[in-house]
């Protein structure tokens, strides 16, 4: 008996423990804050750089590379470069075996010295009969025969004449010689392997021209295609290199598109500079296109402008905007602009209100949480989850990205404007920031009040301000986590968390 006791005491140590702090929860709850000011996170307006870029990725490959073939067929008899190997134009770099192209070349000039032979007969019987032709010795018949026969024989030589520069030639291609200076980057056959040449030229070798200048061939998705223009600066890494920044510049946006999955790329050819030669072709290349660049320029977190207060001007209830799904937080806050009071948009996939919530009390235990979530669907649990996180002033980038951001090229990631935010052409957007007053001390007090501002263009995380705030003002940023959890009177897991699994004892 003694000893069952000893058993289920942690689970009651347990249950008052969590009793305690449900109670505490809930009398931090009902106690209004001593400084409403210290329940907002805040972020003070400066001047610095902002610098919106587009992501993609491409492949490194030489500016100018040339495949080296052979015309004729034969067994390589000799290598003379390998990988790696500088060359310059015209150096041997292989040799095909040209015994069979010697003795080509040796019988058409035998045929060529025949023909030579047949035609100074052809020339002696021509003159021959030229004379006896003016001494009226022959017929005009056997005279124009022997002038045909001379001709006949002049052609015969020019036929052999080209024979033998043909064989001559052949005999040349057995050499191979490299068309341009550069770096052999790959070879492709060996010795004493037979070239075949009958239907298709075969590949011996790649030479690159110059590797100190390459280009990347990157994929920049149709959403960001527009803001990519000649002559922008690039900065890239390589995986062989993860803490050095290359730089290049945009040569070329090509107009064709290339469709993979049904994702529309452009290729956008980068110019780079390669002069430590630490860059090699194939490598693939994080790309950052700078499309608009502003220095010295006010800027405020870009998270500022997704927060809303549990009170905003214009409405007549104290929900926080946070809380409400996205539809409605934004159908909200464009009517209050209005001083509309605006109807909640409703959602199959919104999650209800807990029971504990509409009764005004906290949880009774996790159990209750979990037998809730279970009879939520799949998407009202993890609308529950975002509204959760929502309400902990985590207000997330994902939130207002437009189409094409965080896709890369091929349909996979990596490709796409580094943050939300209008193309450098599209003009300043008017947009709401909430500020807090500084007090005595110089620390932020009161209670936010919205401000209008015009907005520029934005790097993910900081937006550039054109008008609105002055250098120095405090903005806000959403609610301190532990502010939150005592709001909500839940660990700081939140109220709509991973459900728990039901306590129990040693058995």
């Amino acid at each position: 008996m003694g000893a069952r006791s000893r058993s289920r005491w942690p689970v009651w140590a347990v249950v008052v423990i969590g009793l305690a702090g449900a109670g505490y929860a809930w009398y931090k709850r009902g106690k209004p804050a001593s400084d409403p000011a210290q329940e907002y996170r805040t972020a003070v307006v400066t001047r610095g750089s902002v610098v919106q870029a587009v992501t993609a990725n491409g492949q490194i490959s030489p500016v100018k590379s040339v495949q080296v073939g052979s015309q004729v067929s034969g067994i390589i008899q000799s290598i003379y470069v390998d990988y790696n190997s500088p060359v310059t134009n015209g150096q041997v770099i292989a040799q095909i075996d040209p015994s069979t192209f010697k003795q080509n070349l040796t019988q058409a000039e035998a045929e060529l010295s025949n023909a030579e032979a047949a035609l100074e007969l052809a020339q002696l019987n021509h003159r021959r009969a030229k004379e006896l032709h003016s001494n009226q010795l022959i017929t005009q018949a056997d005279y124009d025969k022997t002038i045909v026969d001379l001709h006949q024989a002049e052609a015969a030589k020019k036929m052999r004449e080209a024979a033998v520069e043909r064989a001559r030639v052949e005999l040349s291609r057995t050499t191979i010689t490299a068309p341009v200076n550069g770096i052999v980057i790959s070879r492709n056959v060996d010795v004493g392997q037979t070239v075949a040449a009958s239907f298709n030229t075969p590949t011996l070798f790649l030479i690159a021209n110059d590797l100190a200048k390459m280009q990347i061939e990157a994929m920049v998705s149709e959403a960001d295609v527009g803001g990519v223009e000649e002559g922008q600066r690039v900065e890239f890494t390589v995986d062989a290199f993860p803490t050095r920044k290359f730089e290049g510049f945009v040569k070329q946006v090509r107009y064709a598109p290339i469709t993979n999955q049904n994702v529309v790329n452009y290729v956008t050819v980068v110019d780079v500079e390669n002069p430590d030669l630490k860059l090699r072709p194939g490598m693939t290349a994080n790309a950052s296109i700078i499309t608009a660049r502003r220095d010295g320029v006010l800027r405020v977190p870009t998270s500022a402008f997704l927060f809303r207060p549990k009170e905003t001007p214009g409405s007549t209830d104290r929900t926080n905007l946070a809380s409400m799904p996205l539809a409605a937080a934004q159908a909200r806050t464009n009517s209050a602009s209005t001083n509309q009071v605006p109807r909640p948009a409703s959602s199959d996939n919104a999650a209800p209100t807990p029971p504990w919530v509409a009764e005004g009390r906290p949880p009774n235990g996790f159990e209750e949480v979990r037998r809730w979530m279970d009879t939520l669907t799949p998407e009202q649990r993890e609308a529950a989850r975002a509204r959760m996180r929502e309400q902990m002033g985590g207000a997330g980038g994902g939130m207002g990205m437009r189409r094409g951001q965080g896709m890369g090229a091929q349909g996979g990631f990596g490709s796409g404007r580094t943050g939300p935010g209008q193309q450098p052409d599209e003009g300043p957007v008017s947009r709401t920031v909430y500020v807090l007053d500084k007090g005595p001390d110089g620390k932020p007090a009161g209670t936010p009040r919205p401000v209008k501002v015009l907005t520029g263009i934005n790097d993910g995380s900081y937006t550039e301000v054109i008008e609105g705030l002055n250098e120095g003002d405090i903005v806000v940023l959403g609610l301190n986590a532990t502010t939150s959890t005592m709001a909500t009177g839940m660990r700081p897991g939140g109220l709509f968390g991973p459900p728990m699994p039901p306590m129990r004892g040693p058995r």
